[in-house]
């Protein structure tokens, strides 16, 4: 029976891994380096140990990762200067589902916690998150299950009555590894037959997951 939620944050209640993207493809023309879309999907849901790591496999220590990091942060800042901080679509409405069933929420995000809880304050779902985990905080990043498995502490949860909602296999190979239930709602990188080992649910948005709880609320895990 699930028993809390566990939610990534960019690419899942946010729109925000499209402008990380973009970031990333003006940092890599200024500082002259290449990244494609294979590229990108192993760094999202990573931390910046994770990229770090990447980042020296791909340029043999070339390019300085952190150095690109800051750049493309600063793309995003610039963007959320001049633009609000795009929600996705059925953000409000899951949140105060959950609200009122008393299902308690954590965001377990590779963000830093000082970006991530301004996004919270802008959108104004502070008072939705009952416990949050960020990249800061922890030592091993997604796809290892720390993160998860210390959100599920924070809220008193076993982990195996948690549902992780995730858009990256990063993230959903954490949830698999973890022991909760893992639902995949897919942003940049669609679903694909390599995603079906780690993901329990595969949902179009947000806004699909109150009918799926409505079915699981006090049933056995099925295969969706």
């Amino acid at each position: 029976m699930i028993q809390a939620m566990i939610f990534d944050m960019d690419g899942v209640l946010f729109d925000t891994e499209r402008i990380l993207k973009e970031g990333w493809m003006d940092t890599a023309e200024k500082m002259g380096f290449s990244l494609g879309e294979e590229e990108l999907r192993q760094m999202r849901g990573g931390s910046a140990a994770w990229g770090t790591a990447l980042f020296e496999k791909w340029f043999g220590g070339r390019i300085n990762y952190m150095e690109a990091r800051a750049m493309r942060s600063r793309y995003l800042e610039n963007y959320l200067d001049h633009h609000p901080l795009p929600e996705k679509k059925g953000l409000k409405e899951i949140l105060q589902y959950l609200q009122q069933k008393n299902l308690p929420v954590a965001i377990a995000t590779s963000t830093e916690r000082e970006r991530a809880a301004s996004y919270w304050e802008m959108s104004a779902i502070t008072g939705f998150i009952t416990a949050s985990v960020c990249g800061d905080e922890v030592t091993n990043s997604k796809p290892d299950p720390e993160i998860f498995l210390t959100a599920a502490k924070k809220l008193n949860v076993p982990i195996e009555h948690c549902m992780v909602v995730e858009d990256s296999m990063n993230g959903l190979k954490a949830a698999r590894a973890a022991g909760a239930y893992s639902c995949m709602i897919p942003d940049l990188t669609p679903y694909s037959e390599e995603f079906k080992p780690f993901c329990d649910y595969v949902l179009k948005d947000l806004t699909a997951l109150i009918p799926l709880l409505e079915d699981l609320m006090g049933c056995s895990r099925l295969p969706y």
